[in-house]
Order: C-alpha cells, then structure tokens, then sequence
C-alpha cells in the first residue's frame, strides 16, 4: 500500500504537464530524494532483520531464536544410533524374510525405567510384543528409579520374564556402581541375567572405559553366578569396544533404530536388537524400547 502511495504522488506531482520548467526540476529533485531515503530505509530494515537472526546472545541472556528444551538425562537414557527421522513401526506379525524385522520370527520385548510412567501391567502380559521386560534399576553411584520395585512386583505377579538393568557411567569406580546395583537388585528374584546398559564415554578415555566396563561385568558374574547381558548402540560398539577379546567374549545386545538388523565390525554375533525407541505396548502410555532376538539365539540364552 505504501508503495502505491508513493508511486501515485510522483505521477500526480512528478509529471504534472503544466509545471514549469524549474520547478519540474525542483520536484525530480525532491522525489528522488524520497525515493532514495525510503528505499535505503527498506534495505537496512531487511537487512538487520536478518542479521539479528544469526547474532548470539551474550552470557546469561535468552535468545528468542533458540527453543528452550532441556532433555531430562536422568528420565530417560541416552539413545544410541537414533534415526534423524522418525521411523514407522515395522508390521511385527507380516510374512517376509532376510534380515528384516519383517517377518522376525524372534521372542519380542521391551525395557522401560520410569519414563514410561505408571504402566498397567495386566494389560502388557496381554501384549504379545511383552515376551520379556529389562527394568531399569541403578544408574551411576547413587541413583535408583522410583519405579523399579513397583514395576519389578508387578511383573512377577502378571507372569512376566523380568530382568534387571544398570545405566553405566564410566567415569564412576565400577565397584561403586555395583554396589548400587546390589543393593537394589535381588539376586534369587530375577528371571534374566543382569544386564549393562554401556553406551556413554563420559569424557573418559576408550582405556578406561573398557577396563570399567570389564571390571563391572566380573563383578556382577561373581555375584550373580551369571555374565551379565550387555547393551549398547552399533555405532559406540564399532568404535568402543570391538577389538577388546575379554569384552566381546560377553553376551551382547545392540540397539540401532532402522529397518535392517545392525552387522558389527568384523560380523561379530550378538543375541537381540533393539529396533525402535518409539513402540506401542499395551498398557504403556507413550513411547517404549522394543527388541526381539535375531537369528537362531532364544530367550533360554539370558534366563536365570
């Protein structure tokens, strides 16, 4: 509107027929005068609108460009290997075969900690993608989820095959954390081996990492007569831990959120995959981790 404005008054005044001959002249001076100030008044005006898109905010202060989302590193883990996108639920139950989670014939089941919530777990023994459960139990030195003994009861009493886990911080003294784990999990109840959650460096060096790690599993092996399962993404394992002989030696379960089952550098075997951390289970609102086993390994490998 304001242009047309503009350019209507240069018509009216600008080219006026029976204007003199000097005052033509004093008009084209004074409009390309306005004209020069309005536009350079534009430009600048576009200008540092976008230049005030890239200018950071100084310490302390809150840009209006940025979105104020902090995720809560202690609700829910760390999610290894996840897919820029969204990914559909594979069809768990269609025909198919190769190694595709279409058509797995594999046991399916899920592992939840308190970011699930309160869970009906009458309703997930009804699931039949709720072959088995891992509950998160400890994480680190000191922290134990609120709903772990809760879920843990529930589930012995639906009949569900339960098993514990523990989030691993390596820059933390292994023993520490076992003795976290200990103290929470009980040994003569659990129906699946104890399972490592290892999938963060914590800033601490491949060396120490592996030789925590290594030392927490044996740990664990002393005191729950079993080798613990151990969790982690394709990618972390590749860079990690493949080529330590004492850590591969263990059972592993690998999380990578796509269509195809992982392969590990130099083909290396492990019994389940994590294939989503967006499945749908009966009596969990929300989100859930959904795994099944690959190949020709079965739920007797990781059974108490």
């Amino acid at each position: 509107m304001l242009k047309k404005n503009i350019l209507n008054f240069v018509q009216l005044n600008f080219y006026k027929s029976d204007s003199h001959p000097k005052t033509m002249t004093r008009y084209r001076q004074l409009h390309i005068y306005i004209l020069l100030t309005l536009f350079s008044f534009f430009a600048l005006n576009i200008y540092g609108q976008k230049a005030n898109k890239n200018v950071k905010p100084k310490k302390g202060e809150r840009s209006e460009f940025v979105a104020d989302i902090q995720p809560d590193h202690i609700a829910r883990k760390a999610r290894p290997d996840r897919h820029p996108k969204e990914l559909p639920m594979p069809n768990l139950f269609s025909k198919g075969g190769g190694r595709h989670v279409y058509g797995s014939t594999g046991l399916h089941g899920i592992d939840v900690s308190h970011y699930q919530g309160r869970i009906d777990w009458d309703q997930v023994a009804r699931d039949p993608n709720a072959g088995y459960v891992y509950l998160k139990a400890t994480e680190g030195a000191n922290y134990t989820d609120d709903t772990y003994q809760r879920n843990f009861s529930e589930c012995k009493r639906v009949g569900l095959k339960v098993g514990s886990y523990l989030f691993f911080r390596p820059n933390t003294s292994a023993s520490v954390q076992f003795e976290q784990f200990r103290s929470v999990v009980n040994t003569r109840q659990q129906d699946l081996i104890p399972l490592i959650d290892a999938e963060s460096m914590n800033g601490v060096s491949i060396a120490t990492f592996q030789s925590r790690l290594l030392e927490l599993c044996q740990l664990l092996e002393k005191e729950y007569g079993k080798a613990p399962l151990i969790y982690t993404g394709r990618n972390f394992y590749n860079k990690n831990i493949h080529g330590n002989a004492k850590l591969t030696s263990y059972k592993f379960f690998i999380a990578a959120y796509s269509m195809e089952e992982p392969q590990l550098y130099g083909d290396e075997d492990y019994l389940m995959w994590q294939y989503t951390a967006q499945g749908r289970v009966q009596g969990i609102r929300g989100d859930v981790d959904m795994s099944h086993f690959v190949g020709s390994h079965t739920l007797k490998e990781i059974l108490y």
